[in-house]
């Protein structure tokens, strides 16, 4: 039975067709909804270890013990300002360093000074492993740009001319003679718009007119044009239906671009404890010319006084071991200018400074000495704001939701196949197109087409076996998170634990030098009463000579590895920018 609907009847159903695809537009698949949950209890229950083992943990102000030089010179303040009068690198303060000729041939090397903090906020901004890595977040932002616009609206146009020249089979009283084919001419025009969703339909709004000539005629008007407007949706109703679904390459694209912000962030992290480090490098190589300047300058003395004895109580040996200490120092001295320059490329190479181009001579002056001020801690804060800070977690994370992702789309693809198509469409026709729109308007006939098609693969072992493999890939990567907190946990201990072994090295490696220093001041103190020359002398004094170096270059070793040890805690917490007062944007920013 054909049954007839008034024009307020169609309309109702209009609305009612569209209401009903924007509806569906905005569904999600409620399949299991639960994994979040359980991901969550699972990383809930890694954190809380690691914090129930460290909960009880004090706030921690690094001391030493007080050595037993340091408590026997305490007794003797004038002796112990002596001591540091003569050693230790605060004494070296202001001195000219002689570099000798550059690679330009130029003795009268050009200084640049800078700090700690500049070098570091310039190496940030400038160095080019930083400016690679903050170009990739830009690149992913394009991916995700690329992956929305699958379910941008396309507007559409399809222009078809067909002419047919169909012959005819013979009909009663031979008057196929006066006409053996039908020739008939179709233009047909059709225009539209065609949405996807991104519940996995596509809703498509389109008119298409016809017009056809038939030869010979077999209507009244020939001539004559026809005329529809439909509105179509298809629509998946169980396999690759739902939100979660069909968005999931977005939300793969999103997740990659921030994983790229966190290979940024860890960029930046490791740019900026290598500045530090080559910052005191370049420090530590100042001060051990230094050190070797002025040993030199000792020996040269020491050499230049037994000359001068020679005709009195000094022998020839003497003088020829004299010798001997003052070249082994001088080539430690060249040695040592060389280091300050290497040292100064490396730190230039890495703040990329544009006004202090690596391939200049110029050479950096850093203004920042270390210090051995104690500091405080607290595990339970370090390991709390590594969980919370590092980029390598914060990636782990993304990577399982990732693999939750993955599950859901694999869960459901183990579906059947069930799929409606549905089209409402009004027809027209007349003498030409005026008329056979007007038909479209009246909305006389009316078409209405549904279907359904169902697939149901046998054993479907192909969509099983991906979903298991999902299952297990979403498993080992909280597997991997897990691993890689323990790993930062052991790494913040592990720099802790550095931390109060340089603070103490400092105390040990300061006694051990001002007793070098106590036992040459004693010696000198001996050769100005009068102390003659004795081979066993010059010995001793040449060889206190060179402990006093080699005491003053491992306390200055000991500084520098302190704050080395300050910014490696900052930096397996992941605060070292915050620490040297940068902040990180999570923004796609590009060049």
């Amino acid at each position: 039975m054909i049954r007839y609907l008034s024009k307020s009847s169609l309309r109702a159903l209009g609305w009612s067709f569209s209401l009903g695809a924007l509806a569906l537009a905005g569904c999600t698949s409620p399949l299991h909804q639960s994994i979040e949950d359980r991901i969550r209890e699972e990383l809930l229950s890694t954190h809380q270890r690691y914090q129930q083992q460290v909960a009880a943990g004090p706030v921690i102000e690094l001391s030493r013990e007080q050595s037993d030089v340091e408590k026997k010179l305490a007794d003797n303040p004038e002796r112990l300002k002596e001591i540091d009068e003569m050693s230790g690198y605060e004494t070296y303060t202001g001195q000219d360093l002689q570099l000798g000729q550059d690679l330009m041939g130029q003795s009268d090397n050009t200084m640049v000074a800078m700090s700690l903090r500049k070098a570091v906020r310039t190496a940030v901004k400038n160095n080019l492993d930083v400016r690679q890595a903050r170009m990739i977040p830009a690149i992913n932002q394009t991916l995700v740009t690329q992956a929305e616009a699958v379910f941008d609206a396309v507007f559409f146009t399809n222009l078809d001319y067909n002419t047919l020249d169909t012959p005819q089979p013979p009909v009663i009283g031979g008057l196929s003679s006066a006409f053996g084919s039908t020739q008939t001419t179709t233009t047909d025009l059709t225009t539209g718009i065609r949405k996807p969703l991104t519940t996995g339909g596509q809703i498509t709004a389109q008119t298409q007119f016809t017009r056809t000539e038939r030869k010979p005629p077999f209507y009244t008007l020939n001539p004559y044009y026809s005329a529809n407007f439909s509105l179509g949706i298809t629509q998946p109703l169980l396999r690759n239906f739902g939100d979660d679904v069909n968005r999931a390459a977005i939300v793969l694209n999103e997740s990659r671009r921030q994983q790229s912000l966190e290979d940024l962030h860890n960029t930046l992290l490791t740019i900026a404890l290598n500045t530090e480090r080559a910052y005191w490098t370049l420090v530590q190589a100042r001060v051990q010319l230094q050190i070797q300047l002025k040993l030199l300058e000792r020996t040269k003395k020491d050499r230049d006084q037994i000359e001068q004895r020679m005709p009195f109580d000094a022998t020839q040996a003497q003088l020829t071991q004299a010798n001997s200490f003052v070249e082994s120092t001088r080539a430690n001295v060249i040695r040592a200018r060389q280091n300050v320059r290497v040292a100064s490329d490396n730190l230039k190479q890495l703040v990329n400074d544009p006004d202090l181009h690596v391939a200049s001579e110029k050479l950096i002056l850093p203004v920042d000495m270390p210090s051995d001020l104690p500091v405080s801690f607290s595990l339970l804060d370090a390991v709390t704001q590594a969980l919370r800070n590092r980029p390598d977690l914060r990636q782990a994370l993304l990577q399982i939701k990732d693999t939750s992702i993955r599950q859901r789309v694999a869960d459901n693809l183990r579906l059947p196949k069930l799929d409606l198509a549905a089209t409402a469409r009004v027809n027209g026709v007349g003498k030409n197109l005026d008329d056979a729109y007007d038909g479209v308007v009246d909305s006389n006939f009316v078409d209405f087409l549904v279907g359904l098609q169902f697939e149901a693969p046998i054993g479907n072992r192909a969509a099983e076996g991906l979903y298991q493999q999902r299952v297990l890939e979403r498993k080992a990567s909280v597997i991997v998170y897990q691993n890689q907190a323990q790993k930062a946990v052991v790494e913040v201990k592990t720099a802790m634990r550095q931390l109060i072994t340089t603070y103490e090295l400092i105390g040990a490696t300061r006694a051990a030098r001002r007793a070098a220093a106590d036992n040459l001041r004693a010696l000198q103190a001996q050769e100005d009463a009068g102390q003659a020359l004795s081979p066993e002398f010059v010995d001793r004094k040449l060889q206190a000579e060179s402990r006093l170096a080699d005491a003053e270059q491992q306390e200055f070793q000991a500084l520098v590895d302190y704050s080395v040890a300050i910014t490696t805690v900052q930096r397996t917490m992941g605060t070292l920018l915050t620490y040297n007062g940068i902040e990180f944007s999570r923004e796609p920013v590009g060049e």
